[in-house]
């Protein structure tokens, strides 16, 4: 075998691996976000029992979203969320920690959250802004569909379809990538 066959077959192999993962990710992940708007007609009311451990939104963040569960049918489910399409924080870095945690927040018309805060350097001051808008106990809408409760939002569609869409049409640009340098090169 050549050395050029060696690399054909090297990077067929490994552009083949990376357009499965794509495609995986894709389907399993994000595909939810292209379907939820139309199957999600059924409402029920949830409530905030938790957070998540991770932060959303930029590293030291704050924002935690809300964990929510719902019954449907006697059986009970959860999801995250109420989720925005942007988490935008706008810091003023103090130089001592006794300053006292001021922190504002508000939704935009785009459905994003706008999070004005104090930071001593890297840390924020304040809370989790997320508790403040969705408090423990606190019940929210929450649309479901009604074949698959497991599939739900809360609140409102946010609409990452395009998460979806840019996985798998960079999956397929990978596929036809790794078909052009094994046949036509």
């Amino acid at each position: 075998m050549s050395n050029i066959e060696i690399i054909k077959v090297s990077h067929g192999i490994l552009w083949s691996i990376s357009t499965v993962v794509l495609f995986f990710f894709s389907f399993k992940v994000f595909y939810k976000f292209l379907i939820q708007e139309k199957k999600c007609t059924a409402r029920t009311k949830g409530i905030v029992k938790r957070y998540t451990s991770v932060f959303v939104g930029r590293t030291n963040s704050g924002v935690r979203l809300p964990v929510v569960y719902y019954y449907v049918n006697n059986k009970e489910y959860s999801v995250t969320g109420p989720l925005f399409k942007s988490y935008t924080h706008r810091r003023k870095t103090v130089s001592t920690p006794q300053t006292t945690a001021e922190m504002e927040f508000y939704e935009t018309a785009a459905h994003g959250l706008i999070i004005k805060r104090n930071f001593f350097f890297i840390f924020p001051l304040g809370g989790n802004p997320m508790r403040i808008l969705y408090p423990e106990g606190s019940l929210l809408d929450v649309y479901y569909d009604p074949l698959n409760p497991k599939l739900s939002y809360v609140v409102r569609y946010c609409g990452f379809k395009w998460l979806f869409w840019l996985l798998f049409i960079t999956a397929m640009v990978t596929l036809l990538s790794d078909l052009f340098v094994l046949f036509w090169l």
